[in-house]
C-alpha cells in the first residue's frame, strides 16, 4: 500500500522561509518518495539547461541591448564610402 508523502526542500533553518521545492508523491517508503522527488528535480534541471542552451543567443542579445551594445554590427565601424 502506498502512502502520500509531502517533501519540502529547504536550505537553512530560517523561520518562515518558503521551501525551494515542495512535492507531494505516492510511494511505498520514505526512500522511494525521496527518489521520486530527486528524479523530478533532475528532470527539471535537465530541461532548464536545455532551454538555456536553446535560448542562449537571445539571452546574450538581451544583455547586449541592456548594456547599450548592438547585437549585430551594421558597418558603423567601416570607413565611409567603403
Amino acid at each position: 500500500m502506498t502512502t502520500t508523502w509531502v517533501i519540502e526542500i529547504r536550505l537553512g533553518e530560517r523561520p518562515g522561509a518558503k521551501p525551494l521545492r515542495r512535492a507531494v508523491v505516492e510511494a511505498h517508503s520514505e526512500a522511494e518518495a525521496l527518489r521520486l522527488v530527486l528524479a523530478e528535480a533532475e528532470a527539471d534541471e535537465t530541461q532548464a539547461r536545455a532551454g538555456l542552451d536553446d535560448g542562449q543567443e537571445e539571452v546574450f542579445a538581451q544583455a547586449e541591448a541592456a548594456n547599450g551594445h548592438p547585437e549585430h554590427h551594421t558597418g558603423e565601424n567601416e570607413p565611409h564610402g567603403a
